[in-house]
């Protein structure tokens, strides 16, 4: 069985935990770190990590710990898709990559009996969702661990808003090299531009020139492009440069992307 982990923790202590709690309840578990240097508590940033990586592994479960309401009422969740099981804090985290796998169940983690115990108020991860799915991983029945939900809460990464001459986006993710994810869909890009055609670009009070391209080494080194990723949105990148640098956009940020 495979266990991913995606959480805010860093090259920590408490991913070992986690780990060490897995491999106690199941010694051939096979544990795949996706990432652990999200921002801390940026559940949005978790949401299209999981969302990007999810859909590539064989069956698996996917424990997601961006949880900045640990300890709270806030629900622990199993969110059941075709392909995988999603563990997590009910925070929106799970929710994009879970519906892009489609969901057939959600379940609130109501039965401590598949818990560590004493749980902590402060590390669900370790006394909660880590034992979940190590309970999983050899057997246990997804319909144990608590009542069906129907009102979990949603996350998603919005719609750009379409205008006569481009979009009014977000941006819904800046990777290691800098490249800024809008949330306009590839598909819609492509069917607008045509490779190398020109397009503006306005983040907050600077505006740029921007070529539609197929790919970063296509513009001049440093330049910026933009370019549908493989995540299937729309992004804008530097060939060997930081684009989040040159434009100044963060997560979350609008940005106006349209015709010359």
């Amino acid at each position: 069985m495979i266990v991913t982990l995606t959480t805010d923790f860093g090259a920590s202590e408490y991913v070992a935990a986690m780990k060490g709690v897995l491999l106690s309840m199941n010694q051939d578990v096979q544990i795949v770190d996706v990432r652990h240097d999200i921002a801390p508590g940026s559940v949005a940033e978790g949401a299209f990590v999981l969302y990007t990586a999810a859909p590539h592994f064989p069956f698996a479960i996917h424990i997601g710990v961006v949880d900045p309401g640990v300890g709270t009422t806030r629900r622990g969740l199993a969110v059941v898709c075709e392909g995988a099981i999603f563990l997590g804090p009910d925070n929106g985290l799970l929710m994009p990559a879970a519906k892009r796998m489609g969901i057939k169940d959600v379940r609130e983690l109501a039965n401590p009996a598949y818990w560590r115990h004493p749980v902590h108020p402060t590390f669900h991860g370790r006394d909660v969702f880590a034992p979940v799915a190590g309970h999983l991983s050899v057997g246990a029945k997804v319909a144990d661990l608590g009542p069906s939900i129907r009102d979990p809460v949603d996350l998603d990464f919005g719609t750009a808003e379409v205008k006569d001459d481009g979009w009014r986006a977000r941006v819904i993710y800046v990777d290691r090299f800098g490249n800024v994810v809008t949330n306009v869909p590839g598909a819609d890009a492509e069917s607008r531009w045509s490779d190398r055609a020109a397009a503006r670009l306005v983040a907050g009070s600077r505006e740029f020139s921007v070529p539609f391209l197929r790919t970063y080494g296509m513009a001049d080194q440093g330049s910026l492009l933009l370019t549908v990723g493989s995540h299937g949105y729309l992004e804008i990148a530097a060939n060997r440069g930081n684009a989040a640098q040159l434009t100044g956009l963060r997560l979350l940020d609008p940005v106006t992307i349209r015709d010359p």
